[in-house]
């Protein structure tokens, strides 16, 4: 029924094809009255009918509600469906009021109805609604009910009374993808402000209707960026579309003004839907989200909450790199999936390297890779003219809290821009220190911690110091950090410090081994780069060799992650990341849906996947366009991108 073409988020763009006819979404529905018709778009158009039976426009695909009560006569009800030559009909949706124990029973009678109504029709998809219902008991027992059923093309009902609680909303929300998953369509009915389509479509809605369009402009509203204008008090129209124009002219009597009104209307909501398109495909989603923020209260307390409450929802559908530059412009940015998901594995999956005498804390740098920085240059610089072995480096960043000198290339370490100010807001700080002191935590309670930092990293610091417990040496600061007296500073102190001989860390290596366990699992670089294999650099890349000249894996220049050849895949492929494959080889450029017979749910959009057939032994690696959950449950559509393949005369 429907494919997964790609991810930002839950947000989701997917090829619908229904019968001989295919759209994508997200989408707009139209409702379908008598007196108002569609506007003349050259795009398709959903639409819902109600009142008397129409002639179908063509080309134009339609959803058709069954009558209410649930009472009516179904052979009626899907006589009348048939009728208005519906393409999806959906089943009857009575208003579900009153007390726990009537909402109860009505919601039986509903899925009753609805059994029986995919029973009657068998070919002709049938769309069942789901409620939203302020007892959390009941609607997650009805959801479970729902979700056996099979059904496929969801009708969320009462979304607009969640608005008044956002917490709830986030909650129900969260629900639906537990109890329905990611296999099926979810269409958003009733009076949703286009203001909200971003933040929802971010949730995984797939569609809205015009409903909440059609009633604003019976009230003379004029809808512009995201905003409800009285019409009559606009003295010079904002936007130039064709309807603008003619609704410029003083000529237009009141009928022809409302449909023109209508129009502008429409194409200004259905044009958020084509931005969600564009952002979507651009790795842009989520920026969009956290600039509809300010467009009011109610929309950046939900995203704060989603952020909060939902984060394993928002995670597990966030891709693990982007090619867009991460932009990180506020407050609402500091708890983005993608940065919360740097912070938590670097807290989980990190270890430091097994010969380290100091750990010393420096500041991030505007240029990235940090080590590229002239800052940073001159701080290697320094480390190198006090001698000192062992060193290991964590740099202290906003919004990113801390990232090890061995992952700075990792994304998104090296793929975000903030705005420089030097100040740092109590939200800042506060999460640097937890990061910075979780990172502390990993080094014995006797190896020396030094800190070379002003400014908001100094205030993180000294925090992180309090809640590890942990006595941090401070260099002296005077002007810049760069300055030849914080220079000499930092070369004396870490003079000063006292340690055993060991031998200089292997950063490259490092850099391989802590990578890995960051994308694959903690113990996955020690598999991959034990002391037997060498790292070389050529021409700018670094390639992980095994005998000097077997490759095992490289470091991709555009994420900063591994990439394993089919040698190194061999070593850690069981471990993580894992997909099974239903035949023995496989061939072309990507794995479809229905080849897989199970895959690892902690696989991300991105990820690199290791391609297993039925005996476990590894045929081939890939990109996952999809997330472990998605892989199993969907029908259609490209499951992973292949960069190797063996071939069954292969060992």
């Amino acid at each position: 029924m429907f494919e997964i073409l790609r991810h930002d988020g839950p947000g989701r763009i997917t090829r619908v094809r229904i019968g001989s006819k295919t759209f994508e979404t997200p989408n707009l529905i139209f409702y379908f009255f008598d007196s108002l018709l569609p506007p003349p778009l050259q795009v398709q158009i959903i639409t819902v009918h109600e009142g008397e039976i129409l002639p179908c426009i063509e080309g134009k695909f339609k959803l058709v509600p069954l009558m209410s009560p649930l009472a009516f006569d179904l052979d009626e009800a899907i006589e009348y469906g048939l009728g208005l030559e519906a393409d999806v009909l959906i089943a009857p949706s009575p208003p579900i009021r009153g007390p726990s124990e009537m909402t109860a029973l009505l919601l039986g009678e509903l899925l009753e109805s609805a059994k029986a109504l995919k029973s009657a029709v068998r070919e002709m998809p049938v769309a069942i609604p789901i409620y939203y219902l302020p007892s959390k008991s009941l609607r997650r027992d009805f959801l479970s009910e729902v979700r056996k059923l099979g059904f496929k093309f969801y009708v969320i009902k009462g979304l607009e009374e969640a608005f008044r609680n956002p917490r709830d909303l986030v909650a129900f929300l969260y629900e639906v993808d537990h109890f329905i998953g990611p296999d099926a369509l979810l269409y958003a009915s009733g009076r949703i402000p286009p203001s909200h389509y971003l933040h929802l479509v971010y949730l995984g809605i797939d569609f809205f209707d015009t409903s909440f369009i059609i009633d604003a402009t019976l009230r003379n509203m004029y809808f512009f960026n995201g905003a409800w204008y009285q019409f009559s008090a606009i003295k010079e129209l904002p936007c130039f579309c064709e309807a603008c124009l003619r609704l410029k002219e003083s000529s237009q009597n009141s009928d022809e003004r409302l449909r023109l009104l209508l129009n502008h209307n429409t194409l200004s909501a259905l044009s958020i839907l084509k931005n969600a398109f564009l952002v979507i495909r651009h790795s842009r989603l989520r920026e969009s989200v956290e600039e509809t923020c300010h467009h009011s209260p109610e929309l950046a307390a939900l995203l704060r909450i989603l952020d909060r409450d939902a984060y394993p929802l928002l995670e597990k559908y966030t891709p693990v790199s982007s090619k867009a530059k991460l932009y990180c412009i506020g407050p609402e940015s500091y708890h983005k999936p993608s940065i919360e998901r740097f912070r938590t594995r670097i807290a989980t999956r990190y270890t430091p390297p097994k010969e380290v005498t100091a750990v010393l804390l420096l500041p991030c740098s505007a240029k990235k890779p940090y080590s590229s920085s002239p800052s940073h240059k001159l701080f290697r610089k320094t480390i190198i003219e006090a001698g000192v072995k062992g060193l290991c480096e964590g740099i202290i960043s906003s919004p990113l809290g801390l990232v090890p000198r061995e992952l700075e290339e990792v994304y998104p370490a090296a793929h975000y821009d903030v705005p420089v100010t030097g100040d740092w807001d109590q939200e800042e700080v506060r999460i640097a220190a937890e990061c910075i002191a979780k990172y502390l935590d990993k080094f014995p309670r006797n190896c020396p911690i030094i800190a070379h930092l002003d400014g908001g990293y100094l205030q993180a610091c000294r925090k992180a110091s309090e809640i590890s417990g942990r006595e941090i040496i401070y260099t002296e600061v005077e002007g810049s950090l760069t300055s030849p007296s914080s220079l000499s500073s930092l070369r004396s102190t870490l003079s000063r410090i006292s340690h055993q001989k060991c031998q200089e860390i292997d950063r490259l290596k490092e850099a391989f081994r802590k990578t890995a366990d960051y994308q694959f699992g903690p113990g996955a670089g020690e598999k991959l780069a034990p002391d037997s294999t060498t790292v070389k650099v050529k021409a700018r890349k670094e390639k992980l060799l095994y005998d000097g000249e077997v490759l095992l894996a490289q470091i991709s220049p555009l994420t900063g992650f591994v990439v394993p050849s089919l040698e190194g895949g061999d070593r850690i492929a069981r471990l993580s990341h894992w997909v099974i494959f239903k035949g023995d080889s496989i061939n072309g450029s990507s794995l479809m849906v229905p080849g897989i017979e199970d895959a690892d749910p902690q696989i991300r959009p991105g990820d690199v996947v290791f391609i297993l057939d039925s005996s476990k032994q590894l045929i081939g690696i890939g990109e996952a366009v999809l997330n472990g959950e998605e892989m199993v449950k969907l029908r259609r559509g490209v499951a992973v991108k292949l960069k190797h393949t063996r071939r069954r005369d292969e060992p």
